[in-house]
């Protein structure tokens, strides 16, 4: 009976530059430039405590082909302590950190592969002269490969189990770059018992068994469409056993969201308190962290709807919510904003004969999926481009679009005073 534990990681993302909202508050900012080190450094550790056979790195180990040599020299030293450990990694490149763009006078670990970016090459993962497993791969020679690469993968071998490495977006997965394009027939078709993938951010097991599929996701997140736990793949394949997939999480800094119904406050102070109950809740659950960075919605219907609504009300809000919490463990980053609305009655207005009643009526439940249709078709060319397609707006976020507008529409036009 043949067993092969290994860790199974990528899109590591080092050195993130964390824009935008780290940059609001400047203490917090190198904090979150670590975590992605500190991810990593967490997948060394868990590798060496469950004493694995290898750990292999699915692609976009940087963020970026203007990666630091601090940021190689971190990565450098985490394969130095997994070969001081006995315990091999295999690493291909992505589309964030082709091979053209590494470092070519810095040495790697010499239990350290990283393949090659003009063919698949093949190598073992040995144990007392016995042959766990052939690992399988080959890197992005530069940014953009659109041809399908699975296609190359040819099983060569005859024992151990077959494990294929591959940076890719399998079945056209929504919000990624379509690069190395390729079904989930085309990694079925090969035989292999494992395939370690990398480029969708999120754990997701493609298929269980025969081959096993996966995605391990990235192990820290970035940016707050990065919700959720976020880690790698503790896998033990056994000959005579199904493979068994554990997900461990090790981000240390937690990205979640919430909305915050405020229906019925009279006062920012009520406002005030409903955040804080929240936040306080999302610590609770992310106690385990280091940080905590949180996108708060308001909701509801509120007689302070027009205070709230006031440029930089949000904004003050956040501020005061960071104060509240400040020295807290874990820290708190938020992001607010507001889709609250007036006290107006509803279905009163619907009832009108005048343009109030119309809008209304197109917002209906009926019509606003043709109207949610033409929002997505006009923002079309946003998220064709390069830049927009990682920002892909999702029906929830169409829904709250149209939903931001339709309640911006009626304030403008109840409220409005004649001259």
């Amino acid at each position: 009976m043949t067993v092969f534990r290994f860790i199974h990681c990528s899109d590591l993302h080092i050195d993130s530059p964390f824009k935008g909202l780290a940059s609001q508050v400047p203490a917090l900012t190198e904090r979150l430039r670590e975590s992605t080190f500190r991810a990593f450094y967490n997948i060394v550790k868990l590798a060496v405590e469950e004493k694995v056979d290898a750990v292999l790195i699915a692609g976009d180990i940087f963020d970026g082909t203007d990666r630091s040599l601090q940021a190689q020299l971190k990565f450098r030293r985490g394969l130095l302590e997994l070969s001081e450990k006995g315990i091999p990694s295999f690493i291909v490149h992505g589309n964030h950190d082709p091979s053209n763009s590494w470092s070519h006078t810095l040495d790697w670990p010499e239990s350290t592969t990283i393949f090659p970016g003009n063919k698949v090459a093949r190598f073992p993962v040995t144990q007392d002269g016995k042959t766990l497993a052939w690992i399988y791969g080959i890197s992005y020679p530069q940014r953009e490969v659109n041809e399908n690469l699975a296609l190359k993968f040819k099983k060569d071998q005859d024992q151990g189990f077959a494990v294929g490495l591959l940076h890719a977006n399998v079945g056209q997965q929504p919000g990624h770059d379509n690069y190395a394009p390729c079904s989930l027939q085309d990694l079925i078709s090969s035989d292999f018992d494992y395939w370690a993938l990398g480029h969708i951010h999120e754990f997701k097991v493609l298929r269980e068994n025969n081959p096993c599929v996966v995605y391990s996701g990235n192990t820290q997140a970035r940016h707050l469409n990065e919700t959720g736990p976020k880690g790698c793949c503790l896998v033990t394949l056994n000959s005579g056993a199904p493979a068994n997939i554990r997900f461990v999480p090790t981000d240390v800094v937690s990205y979640r969201s919430a909305k915050v119904d405020v229906s019925g406050t009279s006062s920012i102070n009520e406002v005030l308190q409903a955040l804080q109950s929240q936040v306080e809740e999302l610590t609770k659950e992310s106690s385990t962290h280091e940080g905590l960075v949180v996108r708060l919605m308001l909701t509801g219907r509120t007689t302070i709807h027009n205070e709230l609504q006031v440029p930089g009300a949000a904004k003050a809000l956040a501020e005061e919510v960071h104060a509240l919490f400040e020295g807290h463990s874990p820290w708190v980053l938020v992001d607010l904003s507001t889709q609250t609305a007036g006290t107006y009655d509803i279905d009163s207005l619907k009832e009108g004969k005048n343009f109030v009643a119309d809008l209304l009526s197109l917002c209906e439940d009926d019509q606003n999926k043709q109207l949610q249709s033409k929002i997505q078709e006009a923002m079309k060319p946003v998220f064709e481009s390069w830049a927009g397609r990682k920002y892909l707006a999702t029906d929830e976020d169409i829904e709250g679009i149209t939903l931001k507008a339709r309640n911006l529409a009626i304030d403008k036009l109840v409220n409005r005073q004649d001259p």
